[in-house]
Parts: structure tokens; C-alpha cells; sequence
């Protein structure tokens, strides 16, 4: 599911801001991270709709973050 890959992509980034010592893409890595976790908590809950409208936001920044990474 994208959002799983999204959460995986942060991470990542994450353990590289750190090797780097970059403090401040931490940060924003880490509040990009609580959010991606409370929309996973909300798919528990969800209905088909809600499922359906979060795969797509989720599907839409997967293809955002990969592009931005190739360039």
C-alpha cells in the first residue's frame, strides 16, 4: 500500500538526515512521520471512501517524493 512506502521513504531520509547531522530536515522528517502514522491509525477505522481518498493522497506523494528523489 502507498502508504506503507511513504512511511518506509521518510524513514529512510530519516537515517540519512541523521548520519548528516542535518537537525532541521530532521525535524520536518519527524512531523512528516507523525502524520503519515496518524493516517495509518485513521485506515483502522476507515471507511471504503475514507480508504479510497487516502490511498490516492498517499499514491499521489509516493510519485511526488520518487520524482523529486530522481532529480
Amino acid at each position: 500500500m502507498a502508504i506503507t512506502a511513504v512511511l518506509t521513504w521518510y524513514s529512510r531520509q530519516m537515517m540519512t538526515a541523521r548520519r548528516a547531522g542535518d537537525q532541521q530536515r530532521q525535524e520536518k522528517l519527524a512531523e512528516q512521520l507523525q502524520a503519515v502514522g496518524q493516517d495509518q491509525e485513521r485506515l483502522s477505522n476507515a471507511g471504503l471512501g475514507e480508504i479510497a481518498r487516502i490511498t490516492e493522497l498517499y499514491t499521489e506523494r509516493l510519485k511526488a517524493l520518487q520524482a523529486d528523489e530522481n532529480n
